[in-house]
């Protein structure tokens, strides 16, 4: 795991920049604690490394690496885990290589099949590869969006790395210019979604997607491989279908615990990380080393059923409790670790976890996208129930709506009130809502003209409905979950996999059909019956769980004077678009207790730390300069 930056110079000038480069390494240097490296052609491209060494850690895996004839140049953050398979079919073209680095790998499949090789690699990964002869440029990010990748462009070139704060201290980045269309998308959000960024001419590369720029030529967007549900038949609930899960599961973790360092897993009281905790430890010798965040908070600790995890399946269990003191200690890492804006709360016990790991281990299992792939959270379920009130007209259903509140009866949810399903998904993954937008920020309430993410004609049938409910996810809160734990962990460079979103495990769920998955009020079932093959099913948790801290109560206690210095003593960041009085009665209201604006309350508060933190640092003038 590693961090990448370039400089493109469309005419030719990339001289004036290289003194730069420098310092845009340096700002990424927790993602890469072992080495740096740079490369130039000396007249229109510069790259930058910081190198994080899990696979071949010798000085034959350095980047960024040249192929021998000094065609192709690669730098490379991830991993690809059937990098053995695809070394055999490329030493069967008659290549030979120098190290055991799946990089090299990536770079001669590239070398050898151009980017029709990307929709080969198994893994998580962010890259940039040029080919000096054409002078073309290729900027890929895996299809489940596991690895980040950042772009900014310009008249006199573009600039791309693995953090946004590269792009926001460049001299191309015009910082005061932003876009009030997608700040509305972070309010809303708590996270700037693929393939926008706040400011004007950043973007995100979305997963799945190469970007490639031609020597006068406009940048080509080109997908080239995304999640998609299969065709029927599907797999329905039977022994065949748990076989087929728990089988692409074993295998996935597997093939992830390929390590030349250290490597252990975290371990929450739920079911998908202890799934991965209990794959491993089944191919491992020796007691694995598995990480659990505790609360104060009983609501949220699940450090109790972690433990009863661990004593069942063996593992070597390390646990840290999360206290409300520790909010403000880790307020201002979290601020650093995250250079673009970002919301989601359950970052701080992720910093936490990251940091107790990486004092044991350089690499962790994790058991995201269980709950995206295998139709695992209990909004599947509540939006699937109300699929038929879409059938009638909206004035029937808000008939019915109001005649339940008086009358006896079952009462259909308040999201039928909402013009579609798409609209009701969309407010269901909002802090704020249009209407407090608009008293908050009312430059801000336009979501940008290209967004579709919660767009959705008609009513599908079930089958179709699911589906879509699934693509969304892994299209959207899905990468909020991706970001946070990049982020959270390669501040303190740990490597975190994450083998429920291994391509085969993927391909394995998209030929499911969702009532594999949902039965008996619960979710992902199939998960659950694998882990059924480890532990007692009935010890298997039965809601959703997962890290998280009561930050609520944080906001109206030990934050609370932070709160209001940065919300209420001045003007809130872009200054002059907020309506001081509704940010002030937004924070009384929560702080005093009279209405719960937790996540309205977070997304706006981190938004003031991100800008003190990164919009307002100085721009990489010179050699290391900062």
């Amino acid at each position: 795991m590693c961090g990448i930056v370039g400089i493109l110079a469309h005419d030719g000038g990339i001289a004036p920049q290289l003194d730069l480069l420098p310092g845009l390494v340096d700002l990424m240097a927790r993602r890469g604690p072992d080495e740096a490296g740079d490369w130039t052609d000396g007249t229109h491209l510069a790259l930058g490394f910081r190198r994080l060494a899990v696979l071949d850690p010798t000085p034959a895996g350095h980047q960024p690496m040249v192929s021998p004839d000094g065609r192709h140049v690669l730098v490379f953050n991830g991993e690809v885990y059937n990098f053995g398979e695809l070394r055999r079919r490329i030493e069967a073209e008659g290549v030979r290589f120098r190290s055991r680095s799946d990089t090299e790998v990536v770079l001669h499949a590239l070398a050898t099949w151009g980017p029709r090789a990307l929709a080969d690699f198994n893994g998580m990964f962010a890259l940039a590869w040029y080919d000096t002869v054409s002078r073309t440029l290729v900027l890929a990010r895996d299809p489940m969006g596991v690895k980040p990748l950042y772009y900014l462009t310009d008249p006199r070139g573009l600039v791309f790395g693995s953090q946004y704060d590269q792009l926001l201290r460049h001299p191309f980045c015009d910082r005061g210019a932003l876009r009030e269309d997608v700040l509305g998308l972070y309010l809303r959000l708590g996270y700037v979604p693929p393939p926008y960024g706040l400011v004007a001419h950043t973007h995100q590369l979305e997963p799945g997607t190469f970007l490639r720029i031609r020597p006068g030529g406009a940048p080509e967007l080109v997908p080239f491989r995304r999640f998609a549900d299969a065709g029927p038949p599907l797999l329905g609930a039977g022994a065949e279908t748990e076989e087929a899960v728990a089988a692409a599961v074993s295998a996935a973790v597997r093939r992830q615990t390929v390590s030349d360092v250290p490597i252990g897993t975290f371990l929450s009281g739920g079911v998908d990380s202890p799934l991965v905790a209990a794959a491993m430890q089944a191919a491992s010798p020796a007691p694995v080393p598995a990480f659990t965040v505790g609360s104060t908070d009983p609501a949220l600790d699940e450090s109790a059923a972690a433990a009863d995890y661990a004593r069942r399946l063996g593992v070597e269990h390390h646990v840290e409790t999360f206290a409300a003191g520790d909010a403000l200690a880790l307020l201002d890492d979290m601020t650093l670790a995250f250079s673009e804006p970002f919301a989601d709360h359950s970052a701080l016990p992720t910093m936490l976890v990251s940091s107790m790991a990486r004092r044991r281990v350089t690499v962790a299992l994790a058991g995201d996208g269980g709950d995206e792939l295998f139709w695992g959270y209990p909004r599947f379920r509540k939006v699937l129930g109300a699929r038929h009130w879409f059938t009638r007209p909206r004035a029937v259903r808000t008939a019915a709506y109001a005649a339940s509140r008086v009358a006896p009866g079952r009462r259909p949810p308040r999201g039928v009130l909402f013009p579609s399903i798409g609209d009701w998904y969309r407010d269901s993954h909002s802090g704020l809502r249009t209407a407090d937008l608009a008293a908050l920020c009312p430059p801000a309430v336009p979501l940008p003209d290209d967004f579709a993410l919660y767009d959705l004609a008609g009513v599908p049938d079930e089958v179709g409905l699911a589906q879509w409910l699934r693509a969304n996810e892994l299209r959207g809160h899905l990468q909020m979950l991706l970001t946070k734990v990049d982020r959270a962990s390669m501040f303190h460079g740990l490597e975190v996999r994450v083998p429920l979103l291994d391509l085969d495990v993927a391909d394995c769920a998209a030929r499911l059909h969702p009532s594999s998955c949902m039965a008996g009020g619960a979710g992902k079932v199939v998960l659950r019956q694998a882990l059924g093959r480890f532990v007692p099913p009935e010890s298997i948790a039965a809601d959703k769980r997962g890290f998280d801290v009561p930050v609520g109560g944080f906001l109206r206690t030990s934050l609370a004077a932070r709160v209001r210095e940065v919300l209420v003593e001045r003007d809130p960041f872009p200054e002059g678009y907020f309506s001081r009085a509704a940010v002030g009665r937004l924070v009384t209201e929560h702080v005093d207790g009279r209405a719960d604006r937790t996540q309205a309350l977070w997304n706006l508060f981190s938004l003031q730390l991100w800008a003190d933190a990164h919009l307002r640092a100085p721009a990489v003038t010179g050699a290391r300069g900062r």
